[in-house]
C-alpha cells in the first residue's frame, strides 16, 4: 500500500523554543492516514511535552519540526493518534520492532534517539494491530473504551536508532535481573562499541541506581567528551557528585512549625533522609521499619521526612503524621517539587539517603533491603 507520511505544526512549551531545530520524519507504510499524529517527549521530572499537527494532503507526509531540546532532554519519545469518527477508541499507539540477521527485537512504543543530523527518519511497514480492552496500563479498565496497538517493522533504521532499540531490548529482556557484574559487562561493551551514542547515555542514566559509584565512574569515562557533557551526560555527572561530594543541603519548610530548616539538623550524627508522600502506599508500609530504626539508632542517627506532596496535599500528609504518631521531623518541598527531585535525583518514592556525619558522604539506601537495614543497625559514631 502507498506510503503515508504527515506534517506537524508545533505547539511546544516555550521552554523548548530555542536552539537548533531538527526534523523528525515519520513514514508509516500500509495504513490509512491518521487524523493526526502526536509526538510526545516523556521528560524525567517536568510535564511531558507534545507536538501536534495535521495531515498535509499535498505532501502526503508527517514531519515534526523539533527543537534540539525536545529530543535531547526526553527520556524517550512515543507516537500516538486518535480516530475522530470512533469515540470508543481512547487512543492508537504504534509499536515498532527491528529484524536483523541474528535476532528480532520485541515491539516497543517508546524509545530515545537523537543524532547530529538535520533530519531524523523513522520508516516502518504495517504488519497487524491488536485491540486492547480493560487495560490498567492504558487506564481503560472498567470502561467501554478500547486502545488500538498497530505493529510495525522498522525499515532501514539509522545505526543510532537500531542501536538504541536493540540495546534497550537486550538489557530489559536479557540483563536486567542478572548479577551486577554481568550488567556492568553489558554496559561496558555497548558503550565501548558506540561512545558517542545518545541512546547509550540515556540507558545508563536510567539505570544509575543499579551500579556502584566506581562502576559509574568507569562507564562514564568510556563515553566521548561530547557525550559526557551532553544533557544526560551532565545529569549523570551531577548524580555521581551527589555521592562523591559533601551532601548539598537545602532549607525546606517544617510541616508542623512552618519554619525553614536544613535537611540535616545535627551534623555530628548520621541522617536518614526519606522522600515520601501522603498518596504513596509503599511509603506508608515503611513506617513500622522507620519507627524500629529510629528507636534503635536515635542516639547516632536522625530520621527526616521530605514529602513530595503539593501545598494542596499537605493537610493529608499532616493527618498521616498525626495518625501514625510520627516523632521525627518532616519537611515539605512546597512549590519546589521538580527542583528538589532534580537536585536529589528522586526517581520514585520511597527513596532514601544515608547522610554521614559532617555531611561528608551520601549513600542511597533502601531499608527494605536486608543488607541496607543491617548497615544502619550497625552504625556507630567515631570516638
Amino acid at each position: 500500500m502507498k506510503t503515508f507520511l504527515s506534517t506537524i505544526v508545533l505547539f511546544c512549551s516555550s521552554l523548548l523554543l530555542h536552539g537548533q531545530e531538527r526534523v523528525l520524519k515519520v513514514s508509516l507504510e500500509g495504513v490509512v492516514p491518521y487524523d493526526t499524529l502526536k509526538c510526545t517527549a516523556v521528560m524525567e521530572y517536568a510535564d511531558n511535552l507534545e507536538c501536534l499537527g495535521k495531515w498535509n494532503t499535498h505532501a502526503n507526509s508527517w514531519y515534526f519540526h523539533l527543537p534540539d531540546t525536545f529530543l535531547e532532554q526526553a527520556q524517550y519519545i512515543r507516537l500516538s493518534t486518535t480516530q475522530k469518527d470512533k469515540p470508543e477508541i481512547k487512543g492508537i499507539y504504534p509499536f515498532f520492532r527491528i529484524m536483523t540477521a541474528r535476532d528480532t527485537t520485541l515491539y516497543m512504543n517508546s524509545f530515545s534517539f537523537f543524532e547530529n543530523v538535520d533530519t531524523l527518519s523513522l520508516h516502518a511497514e504495517y504488519l497487524y494491530q491488536d485491540t486492547v480492552r480493560n487495560s490498567m496500563y492504558y487506564r481503560t479498565f472498567g470502561t467501554d473504551k478500547i486502545v488500538i496497538t498497530p505493529h510495525f517493522n522498522l525499515i532501514s533504521p539509522s545505526s543510532e536508532l537500531m542501536r538504541t532499540i536493540i540495546n534497550a531490548n537486550d538489557f530489559y529482556v536479557k540483563y536486567r535481573d542478572l548479577p551486577l557484574e554481568q550488567r556492568f559487562a553489558f554496559f561496558h561493551r555497548i558503550i565501548s562499541d558506540a561512545p558517542d551514542s545518545h541512546g547509550n547515555m540515556v540507558l545508563l542514566y536510567g539505570q544509575r541506581d543499579n551500579f556502584t559509584l566506581e562502576q559509574l565512574l568507569s562507564l562514564r569515562a568510556l563515553f566521548s567528551e561530547e557525550r559526557r557533557w551532553s544533557y544526560y551526560g551532565k545529569k549523570l555527572d551531577t548524580y555521581i557528585r551527589l555521592y562523591s561530594d559533601r551532601f548539598s543541603d537545602t532549607r525546606l519548610i517544617n510541616c508542623l512549625t512552618k519554619q525553614e530548616e536544613t535537611i540535616v539538623a545535627d551534623e555530628n550524627k548520621y541522617t536518614l533522609l526519606v522522600f515520601s508522600a501522603s498518596w504513596c502506599a509503599p511509603c506508608h508500609k515503611l513506617i513500622p521499619l522507620l519507627k524500629e530504626l529510629n528507636e534503635k539508632k536515635k542516639s547516632v542517627m536522625d530520621v527526616v521526612y521530605v514529602t513530595l506532596d503539593t501545598p494542596e496535599q499537605l493537610p493529608a500528609w499532616n493527618q498521616l503524621l498525626a495518625k501514625e504518631n510520627i516523632s521525627w521531623r518532616s519537611l515539605s518541598v512546597g512549590g519546589r517539587l521538580n527542583e528538589i527531585r532534580e537536585k536529589y535525583k528522586v526517581r520514585a518514592i520511597p527513596y532514601s539517603y544515608l547522610i554521614y556525619p559532617q555531611k561528608s558522604k551520601t549513600e542511597k539506601v533502601d531499608i527494605r533491603d536486608a543488607d541496607d537495614k543491617l548497615k544502619i543497625e550497625n552504625l556507630k559514631l567515631a570516638e
